[in-house]
This record gives C-alpha cells, sequence and structure tokens, in this order.
C-alpha cells in the first residue's frame, strides 16, 4: 500500500506503521510528525483526555494548571512547535519580580530573593549581594575558592556531592538541593548535572570549573529568560497538538487501558481493553513505573527487574487555592517560593499564580490571589484542608492568613509522574521509549527527543525491507 503523495510504502497486515502508548507531548508530537509525513499512528491514553501532566483544572471559576505551568527556555524546543505545527497559541513570560527562597534560619525562617544568575543553584557570581544573603560571607568565600582542576566525563558523581566538593556545602545545601528538590522532586544526591542541564555540563566539561560554567550559561540569558508559558495555561498546549495532529489523521483514542505490549513475529502487539492491535514499532510515551510494567511482561522480552531498573518512577501532589487575603496583593514573595529541605513545612514549593502570570491576574476576581503548593511528600495526608493550606500559605509568605480566607481548594495527584536518570539497557526491537523517561525532566528535553524519534522511525519505514527483527533500539533512542 502507498499512502497518495508521500511515495513511501506501509505494512498493510498491521494495523498502524507507529503505535504510541500515552497522549502526553511526548506521544502527541510523535503523532503530529509522523502523521504530517503520512504516516499511520494510533495513540492509546488511559486517561479521558490528552495531555499527561498537562492538565486543566478549575479555581474560583479560572482555568489553571494542575501539572506543569512553565516550561524552560534554555531550548527553542516548545517556540518552535507552536510555530512549525501552526498552533493558534500565544507564548508568554512571567512577570519580571522573580521566586523567593525560604530556609531554616538560626531563630525563624529566613526568606530571601533567590539569586538572578545562577544555574540550578549554581551561582555565576558567588560574591553577589543576593547570593551571598543566601550562603552567608563564608559560604561565598568557600565557593569562591572552587579549584578549577580537570573533569573526567566518565565519573560523574551526583549533582550534590559535585557542587558541595567544589563550591562547599553551603551552596548545595541552600540552593542546589533546594531547587533540585521542588523543581525536578528528587534530592541532588540523587541528580547528575548531566541530565538535569545537558548544556551547563557540557560548558562545565570544557572548563573544568562550576562558576565558569555558570557564568557563562547565566550571561547567555536575557533576565527573565529562564521559563516561559502559554496564555491562558499550559493545558492549552497538547489540546491545540492533538487538534493539529487528528487533521493529518492521526488516530487518537482516549480511555483505553493498555493491559501489555509484547513481541508478535515481525510486528509489536499492544494488548488493550478493547482488542490488540499491532505495528512495526511501538513507542512507550508513559510515567517511568507504567513503561516498566508495560516492559515487564514475558511477551516483551525484558525482565521486571530490568524493566524497574531502567524506569522508576514517584509521585507529586499539588493543591491549588485562591485565597481573599489582602495581604497577597503586596505579592511578599514575588511569584512564588522554593523551600529548603530543613525547613519544617508541608509543602516545598509555593506559587503564586497571579502574581507570577498577567493572564491569570485578569482572570480571576478583585481580592482573590490563586496559588498553588507543591506536597513534599505525594504520599503524606497532608494539605488536605483549608486549615492545611492557610497554615502552610502563612509560614512561606510571613502572612496571617486563616482558613476562612481560603474560598477554593482543588488537588491534583501525579502518582507516576518522576523519572530517574535514563539508562541505555537495551529494548526488545521495535519497541522504543519517549518522554521523561528516556529524555529526562522537562518539555526542553521531552519535546526535542521525541521530534528526533519521529524522524527516525520515519527513516526507517521509508527502508527497504524493514522488519521488527532486523532493527534493534534503546531507551534514549
Amino acid at each position: 500500500m502507498t499512502i497518495p503523495g508521500s511515495g513511501r510504502q506501509t505494512v498493510a497486515t498491521t494495523d498502524a506503521d507507529v503505535i504510541v502508548v500515552g497522549a502526553g507531548m511526548a506521544g502527541l508530537v510523535l503523532a503530529h510528525d509522523l502523521a504530517r509525513a503520512g504516516r499511520r499512528v494510533i495513540v492509546i491514553e488511559s486517561a479521558p483526555e490528552v495531555g499527561g501532566l498537562l492538565r486543566r483544572g478549575t479555581l474560583a471559576g479560572v482555568d489553571i494548571d494542575l501539572g506543569a505551568e512553565s516550561f524552560a527556555t534554555r531550548t527553542d524546543a516548545v517556540a518552535a512547535l507552536v510555530a512549525d505545527a501552526r498552533l493558534d497559541l500565544q507564548l508568554v513570560s512571567p512577570r519580571p519580580q522573580g521566586a523567593w527562597l525560604a530556609i531554616a534560619g538560626d531563630d525563624a525562617v529566613m526568606r530571601a530573593r533567590l539569586p538572578r544568575r545562577t544555574v540550578l543553584g549554581i551561582p555565576a557570581d558567588p560574591d553577589a549581594e543576593d547570593v551571598v544573603a543566601i550562603i552567608g560571607a563564608d559560604g561565598a568565600a568557600r565557593a569562591r575558592a572552587e579549584e578549577q582542576t580537570p573533569v573526567d566525563p566518565d565519573a560523574e558523581p551526583s549533582l550534590y556531592d559535585l557542587v558541595a566538593g567544589r563550591l562547599g556545602e553551603r551552596v548545595a545545601d541552600r540552593l542546589v538541593d533546594t531547587l533540585c528538590r521542588s523543581v525536578y522532586s528528587r534530592p541532588a544526591a540523587e541528580a547528575q548535572l548531566s541530565h538535569l542541564h545537558p548544556g551547563m555540563w557540557r560548558e562545565f566539561v570544557a572548563r573544568g570549573s562550576l562558576l565558569a560554567a555558570a557564568d557563562a550559561i547565566a550571561t547567555a540569558q536575557r533576565a527573565g529568560a529562564a521559563v516561559g508559558g502559554i496564555e491562558g495555561g499550559m493545558w492549552r498546549l497538547p489540546a491545540a497538538l492533538a487538534q493539529a495532529a487528528t487533521r493529518y489523521a492521526a488516530d487518537i483514542r482516549t480511555g483505553v487501558d493498555v493491559h501489555e505490549v509484547r513481541v508478535d513475529g515481525d510486528a509489536v502487539a499492544v494488548d488493550t481493553a478493547s482488542g490488540s492491535l499491532s505495528a512495526p514499532h511501538v513507542v512507550l510515551a508513559t510515567g517511568p513505573a507504567e513503561s516498566a510494567r508495560l516492559l515487564a511482561g514475558d511477551g516483551a522480552g525484558v525482565s521486571t527487574r530490568s524493566a524497574r531498573s531502567t524506569t522508576g518512577g514517584a509521585g507529586v501532589r499539588l493543591v491549588a487555592a485562591a485565597i481573599a487575603h489582602p495581604g497577597l496583593a503586596d505579592e511578599p514573595v514575588g511569584s512564588g517560593v522554593i523551600v529548603g529541605a530543613t525547613l519544617p513545612t508541608a509543602a516545598k514549593a509555593l506559587t503564586h499564580i497571579t502574581a507570577k502570570w498577567d493572564w491569570a491576574r485578569a482572570a480571576t476576581p478583585d481580592g482573590i490571589h490563586l496559588v498553588r503548593l507543591s506536597a513534599r511528600d505525594a504520599g503524606a495526608d497532608t494539605l488536605r484542608t483549608a486549615d492545611d493550606v492557610a497554615r502552610e500559605v502563612s509560614v512561606l509568605t510571613g502572612l496571617d492568613i486563616t482558613s476562612d480566607q481560603v474560598a477554593d481548594v482543588v488537588a491534583q495527584e501525579w502518582p507516576d509522574a518522576v523519572a530517574g536518570r535514563p539508562t541505555a539497557d537495551a529494548l526488545p526491537a521495535g519497541i522504543h521509549l519517549a518522554g521523561a523517561t528516556a529524555a529526562g525532566t522537562g518539555l526542553a528535553s521531552v519535546i526535542p527527543h521525541a521530534r528526533e524519534l519521529a524522524a527516525r522511525l520515519d527513516g526507517m519505514l521509508a527502508a527497504p525491507s524493514t522488519s521488527v527483527s532486523s532493527l534493534h533500539t534503546h531507551p534514549v533512542s
């Protein structure tokens, strides 16, 4: 069978050229790019709607994000996708006041503005006033004394050990670990710089200095360019992309559970609650725990132990609230607060939504402020009530907020949201991984990886005599 206008052969005996499990951003990028190339694509999503970790909620009558609410602008991945797919979306920047840090002081909570020129908390200038305010003069002196030694790129330590060893524990504890726990939902001791920020790692390897690398990266960014957003909320991005993919005849099926993925002769079978489908290529664009479950079956040829070591997941819990307290109009902690690990709070971060985004401020009733809290322990029974919200917001902002001023609360659980470091363990031929499980956290990494994989799959399908048995892939392919 030849698709009109494409000049490329497809395999008529399978249900699709590519089946994608998961309709988050990675899955939708694959669907759009492959369908536009003339490939038969089926996307299977267990949730009733597309979007994955980008999801809409309603708070005080305003549509807000209950998943990721911004994206890193260290790559142009989102902007390029919006332009290339001709999505009717407006990219926006947050208001420029920036966020704060809250850590445990000697006698009380210490709040300070996050330093402007840092990368993952690594300062470009340890003597900058906003850095010294957090790590103190002694911490600045220790960081300034960094020994610039050659780097062995094949022996990378954890992010915490790397920073603590070169710049001191004050920088590692108060800045780097705090940001890592807040942004990436895991301690710096369980992360590596090359995974979280490949560009920073390359600069570090080239220069032999964390300070010099941070200075090079931070200098290259314009003020306020660290993150961007979508007018009206990030949840609009997957909704628009799904529509664009459908226009190219991508078949997106929501509300369908997948039981197993297995190699079946020269194809890969996907067993669902609605029956079995097959394709030469199947991409798992799900959370890490779900990918591990699907790979653990006998038919996939990957042992349960191997699958779990390849992809390990963790949970996230978000609580958004509408609060009627006049003190929030003064934006006492700017666009929000990142919380130090030693501060005894139930929240690891707070976002003041209506202080961060102009579109949210314009849509929210007068006198109401929207905030969002990220639970420190996703599985703990915390941040459930108006009393819980009032207590945490009071601690983090320094205001005296009461439960009767909390007008509305909405919560979102993400039990399979946090991926560990991608590995190069081999997968069965014809099965591929996409999303944070393979690419790392954040759209700046997920989108380029998905687009590269889509192009590679298109090339494989165009090659003569392509069969599953002749292709061998890896999770990061």
